[in-house]
C-alpha cells in the first residue's frame, strides 16, 4: 500500500469555522473530513491516508514558511509516498493554503497535488507550477469524479509513474 498524506484547513478537517482559523498546525493518524471520502477510491489505487494534517487556513497565510517546514517534516518522517492537499473547491485561503504548500512539497522531493474548482483564485496562481486536480465549486455534479481522479494521480505520482497524460486530462 502506498501511503498518503492528506493536507486539510481547519473547516474541512472538522475543527470549527471561521473562529477557529488562526488554528496552529497539526495532525491525526486518521483520514478526516473529504479522506473519508477518499479512501475507498485510494484504496482501488493500492494507496491509504496514513495522516491528515491541518492547520487554520489565516495561520499558514500568516506563517507559510513555518507550517511547510512542519509538514514536510512530518511527510519525511513517515516516509509518505504521495501528499494531497485539499479539496479546497472554492475557497480561496484554502486554494492557497493548498497550492502553497503542494508547491513546497514538490520542491523537497515529494510528490503531490491539489485540487481546487475553476472558480478558486489560487487555481490561476497554481495551475502552471503544479497539479491541480478539477472539481466542482462546492458540491454537485462531477464531486465523486474529482475524488477519484484526487485518488488516481495521488496513486500514480506515489508509484513513481509519469503523470503527463493523466494530468492533461483531469487537471486545470
Amino acid at each position: 500500500m502506498k501511503k498518503i498524506i492528506l493536507v486539510l484547513n481547519h473547516v474541512q478537517a472538522g475543527m470549527g469555522s471561521d473562529e477557529h482559523a488562526n488554528l496552529a498546525p497539526s495532525g491525526k493518524k486518521a483520514a478526516l473530513g473529504p479522506g473519508q471520502t477518499l479512501t475507498p477510491y485510494l484504496k482501488e489505487q493500492e494507496a491509504e491516508i496514513i495522516a491528515t494534517l491541518y492547520c487554520g487556513d489565516h495561520y499558514y497565510l500568516e506563517h507559510q514558511e513555518e507550517v511547510a517546514k512542519k509538514f514536510i517534516g512530518f511527510a519525511k518522517k513517515f516516509q509518505a509516498d504521495a501528499v494531497i492537499c485539499g479539496p479546497a473547491m472554492h475557497y480561496a485561503n484554502f486554494g492557497e493554503m493548498a497550492g502553497s504548500l503542494t508547491k513546497y512539497f514538490i520542491q523537497y522531493g515529494i510528490p503531490a497535488i491539489a485540487a481546487m474548482s475553476v472558480e478558486n483564485p489560487a487555481t490561476q496562481v497554481y495551475q502552471q507550477e503544479v497539479p491541480i486536480v478539477k472539481m466542482p465549486k462546492k458540491g454537485g455534479i462531477g464531486l465523486n469524479d474529482s475524488f477519484k481522479n484526487m485518488a488516481l494521480l495521488a496513486a500514480e505520482k506515489a508509484k513513481g509513474n509519469d503523470t503527463k497524460a493523466l494530468e492533461e486530462r483531469i487537471c486545470f
